[in-house]
């Protein structure tokens, strides 16, 4: 009683106390990181975050890889396995069996009889095949998809969502009486969509303009023709935006299946005919931040003169295809004019390759600044139903135009003269903006009046001019 007597603490019940405390910091409590070091047998990883990583698995009709349990496969096969044309599928299917490895390193030495475990809501999991890799320090779990699914709360199938269930997987090595525990935490996500019989998730609901409730993700395009390409404009979306429903998936991507008039003799219904999902794809990243949130809304790569249809879906973290458009002839189905296009070389001042005026004005369909204008139709003419109509008749009329001028030296003279301020507010546009620059040619313009009302109206009133 002699020491903290004014509290009443005794001496033994100090000593007790230090040394639950130093026992802690020698033992159990001694924490160490474990570093992640591969992910495979995943239908996706995201890294992006290594405090948070994330393992996706889309599952979405039925596949195997020729009994190769450590890879995922394609189900995206269409007609050409006798199933349905449009089906829910994913280019990189998950699998119950699929096995899914994850490599992790820990600084424990070897040969400290170390002991893995993993952690599901807390609790330790002994069901799965953990190894330390002879020699070193480096930790190998297994598990196969169908058994992790059904110990995070789905099935053995994997038919129920997983919404990014925390994984942990870790490592005690015990060395003279001191154990340090090492551990890595993953972020499992999963979906599931039913391919084997035609519901939820297997085709939108048009929506036009206006966003149907019944809908997920984008639910309206119309194909318009451009220069080797088809552009997806019109997009319209679900009230969800890019939500699936399912917390941790979103949709990533547009996916365009396209299909062509391969004889020069086929009709609409032909081409739509042949449209399946192992048709030809083309992925557009949506981009959040925009509106609608695409990035890019064009279909690449075509021929000039030849007529194509296309069918739109929605890709969503877990590699899953879904929502597909609804073909012409079904119930809810678009017209074929809607998704039917045929790319040409189009002309005008804004045109991708031969440009009348400005190539007449400028001297080249290649020079710089009949580029700048073509970056300004594609971002800003071709994304609105006004500007589309503004190039269709400048397409309809400038050619008359375009070869009078290219005649005449003076013409070209004047007509560059008249571009220029043109050129100006379309590459300031392309760089910062058409609202910025909209805002900076008004002010510019209110200078000039300004300027023009002191230095010449003033001197009109005071009889100097």
């Amino acid at each position: 009683m002699t020491l903290f007597p004014r509290i009443g603490i005794r001496k033994s019940f100090v000593a007790k106390t230090l040394g639950v405390f130093a026992g802690i910091a020698v033992s159990s409590s001694a924490m160490a990181a474990m570093t992640l070091i591969s992910i495979t047998g995943a239908s996706r990883t995201d890294l992006s975050d290594l405090t948070k990583p994330k393992i996706y698995g889309g599952f979405a009709g039925t596949c195997t890889d020729g009994g190769n349990l450590t890879n995922t496969c394609n189900s995206c096969v269409g007609d050409s396995a006798g199933g349905p044309k449009f089906a829910p599928c994913n280019a990189n299917n998950a699998y119950p069996s699929l096995v899914l490895t994850i490599r992790t390193q820990f600084t424990g030495a070897a040969g400290t009889s170390p002991s893995p475990f993993i952690k599901i809501d807390s609790n330790k999991i002994t069901s799965f095949v953990q190894s330390v890799e002879s020699g070193g320090s480096v930790l190998v779990t297994q598990l196969p998809w169908g058994q992790l699914c059904n110990e995070m709360g789905s099935d053995t199938n994997c038919t129920a969502n997983i919404p990014n269930k925390e994984l942990v997987i870790g490592i005690e090595t015990t060395v003279n009486g001191a154990t340090t525990t090492e551990s890595v935490s993953v972020y499992v996500n999963t979906r599931y969509i039913d391919a084997t019989t035609e519901g939820v998730g297997w085709f939108y609901t048009d929506c036009n303009t206006d966003a149907a409730a019944v809908n997920s993700g984008f639910c309206h395009f119309q194909a318009y023709p451009g220069d080797g390409k088809l552009y997806a404009v019109d997009l319209a979306i679900a009230a969800e935006k890019v939500a699936t429903g399912i917390t941790g998936v979103e949709y990533t991507n547009l996916v365009f299946f396209t299909a062509e008039d391969k004889t020069g003799s086929m009709s609409d219904a032909d081409i739509v005919n042949t449209l399946s999902n192992n048709s030809n794809m083309v992925t557009l990243s949506v981009n959040k931040a925009a509106d609608p949130p695409v990035a890019d809304d064009r279909i690449s790569g075509l021929t000039n003169g030849t007529r194509y249809c296309a069918v739109m879906a929605n890709q969503d973290t877990t590699g899953i295809i879904s929502y597909y458009t609804p073909l012409p002839g079904t119930i809810g189905g678009v017209t074929t004019d809607e998704i039917c296009a045929t790319p040409s070389a189009v002309i005008g001042l804004l045109d991708d390759k031969k440009c009348f005026i400005a190539t007449a004005a400028f001297g080249s369909e290649m020079a710089p600044e009949v580029q700048s204008f073509r970056d300004f139709r594609n971002e800003y003419l071709l994304s609105n139903p006004v500007g589309r109509a503004f190039v269709k008749t400048y397409y309809k009329y400038s050619p008359y135009y375009a070869h009078m001028i290219a005649e005449n030296e003076y013409a070209k003279t004047i007509v560059r003269a008249a571009l220029w301020p043109l050129l100006l507010f379309a590459r300031m546009s392309v760089e910062i903006g058409i609202w910025l620059s909209l805002l900076i040619v008004a002010g510019a313009a209110a200078l000039l009046y300004e300027f023009y009302c002191r230095m010449v109206l003033r001197k009109r009133l005071k009889g100097e001019l």
